[in-house]
């Protein structure tokens, strides 16, 4: 299953934004104003500034039953 890293808004808003040109980092808002990335931007060479951050954070296979439920589409 998909690993994803777990953020807070917080922390969504520190790498939310450009990186090395075409790219850039939108993290997906989920439930409980948790945010999530995908654990592959990690590997990416676009996004090697925010990596050492972004490793540090906890990360959750998309299989787990604490894994955020997606904002209901009225609400986002």
């Amino acid at each position: 299953m998909p690993v994803f890293i777990v953020l807070t808004a917080d922390e969504a808003a520190h790498v939310r934004g450009p990186a090395l040109p075409p790219y850039a980092l939108e993290p997906i808002e989920r439930l409980g104003g948790v945010f999530i990335l995908p654990a592959g931007v990690l590997a990416h060479p676009a996004y090697a500034m925010h990596a050492e951050f972004l490793a540090a954070l906890p990360r959750l296979d998309s299989a787990d039953p604490s894994f955020p439920a997606a904002l209901d589409p009225v609400d986002a």
